[in-house]
């Protein structure tokens, strides 16, 4: 299969990687390709603003919780029906799990996949030196071809003497020059740019897509795209006769989840029905399963405590014993409360007998963790790869609740344990990559098919 495909790294973070991914894909689209994004490492965020761009669903590339010849073919999979990949890389380049090897990096990525590199450099108060920067890039990332996008240019002397200096000391092209420009700007908040579903923001995106498009050599993009090696053909999965129907929780509040482990489900027979527990009164007919993903339920905390009725289908639901998979925003979800930045309080499900309040403390980790307990979503005695993301804790916890992960990485909900079980719920911190391992959403979609509708 021949797949065009670039890797948009950075020498770090905060360079411009998302802003320049983001135009590169828009302007190809109106070029008329069909653009597959993708988005290396565990984010839910960024993809969320090459969805809207492109038009097609982004999807990550995560070397720690997907093995190898899985990315392989997730990777292959996505490209049948696209014409180009563009890929945003994570932090800077070699930047990963740990300072001692490239696990978790873009460059683990990009060397798996085959893919050229466009390195973003921020050379706000810099020139010459910028060269050495691109060197040391170069050398570090071996044979892997090469191009630069400079950022935050301060006009055209600066710019020439870079451009100069780069092509002199590397011999990697410049293929792309960006002046600094404080107009263009994503919108954040604690964790982030805010998800593209809430903001909708079609005009930013325009406009960054004119800019970015004016400032960088497509054609020379392209061409470099076009000079990945071809990657062998993946067979697509044979998939299976649905059997359950899972509904998933997806709106302004939750809309963290991994496309390919949605899709995951999908193939092994699962029906993926969504609902809103923002707008809808009621949960969808018929269901076997139930799946709240991450998000920002504390940013919706009022309306979500306003729509007392699907709380309290979602808590008769549980108590019935449908199986339901509760990640992060979905754990807060099923708590009695939550407290946010400001101390407001807001009546959630109480399913869980605890509280959530929002903190200053980020927890942010890649997990590990083992499954002691049976339960509806784990096979007992698995290793399950993951992570965490959030600014909240779990407070008051009872004494005697079950949880069924033990985190060998990670913190967990308490005292390195996660997977709080409540009737056939398991509601975590960590977050699962359902591609990671087919072991789990079979577990998922076979406690589901046992689950009988009242």
């Amino acid at each position: 299969m021949k797949a065009p495909r670039i890797t948009i790294a950075g020498v770090q973070s905060g360079v411009g990687k998302t802003t320049i991914s983001i135009g590169i894909m828009g302007a190809l689209k109106r070029k008329g390709y069909r653009v597959q994004g993708f988005k290396i490492g565990p984010d839910f965020i960024d993809p969320s603003y090459h969805t809207m761009i492109t038009g097609i669903p982004s999807r990550n590339l995560d070397s720690w919780m997907l093995k190898k010849q899985r990315i392989k073919e997730l990777f292959a999979l996505a490209m049948r029906n696209s014409d180009i990949a563009v890929i945003e890389g994570v932090m800077g380049l070699f930047d990963g799990f740990s300072g001692l090897d490239d696990t978790g990096s873009t460059i683990q990525i990009t060397r798996l996949l085959r893919i050229p590199i466009i390195l973003i450099v921020d050379v706000w108060g810099m020139a010459r030196s910028a060269a050495a920067i691109v060197l040391g890039y170069k050398k570090m990332a071996g044979n892997i071809p090469m191009a630069v996008i400079l950022n935050r240019v301060g006009g055209k002397t600066h710019a020439q003497w870079t451009i100069d200096a780069i092509k002199e000391i590397t011999g990697i092209q410049v293929v792309g020059v960006i002046p600094w420009n404080q107009e263009i700007k994503l919108p954040e908040r604690h964790l982030g740019l805010i998800p593209a579903i809430e903001t909708k923001p079609t005009e930013t995106l325009n406009m960054i897509v004119d800019f970015i498009s004016q400032h960088v050599d497509l054609d020379k993009i392209i061409e470099l795209a076009k000079s990945a090696p071809e990657i062998p053909d993946i067979q697509p999965f044979k998939e299976k006769e649905k059997k359950v129907k899972i509904a998933i929780a997806l709106d302004e509040a939750f809309n963290f989840y991994y496309k390919d482990g949605l899709e995951t489900l999908e193939r092994l027979g699962a029906e993926i029905i969504p609902f809103s527990p923002l707008h809808d009164k009621k949960l969808p007919d018929n269901i076997n399963g139930l799946y709240i993903g991450g998000g920002f339920p504390e940013m919706f905390a009022k309306q979500l405590e306003e729509n007392q009725s699907i709380q309290t289908a979602i808590k008769k639901y549980a108590e019935d014993e449908i199986p339901i998979l509760a990640e992060c925003g979905g754990l807060m979800y099923l708590t009695k409360y939550i407290f946010d930045f400001h101390k407001r309080k807001y009546k959630m499900i109480g399913l869980l007998d605890a509280d959530t309040i929002m903190t200053k403390k980020l927890h942010l980790n890649y997990t590990l963790a083992e499954t002691i307990r049976t339960n509806p979503i784990t096979p007992k005695n698995t290793k399950i790869k993951g992570h965490e993301f959030h600014y909240s804790e779990i407070i008051n916890i009872p004494y005697d609740i079950k949880m069924i992960y033990r985190m060998k990485i990670g913190e967990g909900i308490a005292n390195k344990m996660d997977g709080w079980l409540e009737h056939s719920t398991v509601a975590s911190y960590m977050h699962i990559h359902l591609a990671s391992n087919i072991k789990i959403p079979m577990k998922f979609i076979n406690s589901s098919k046992k689950f009988v509708h009242s």
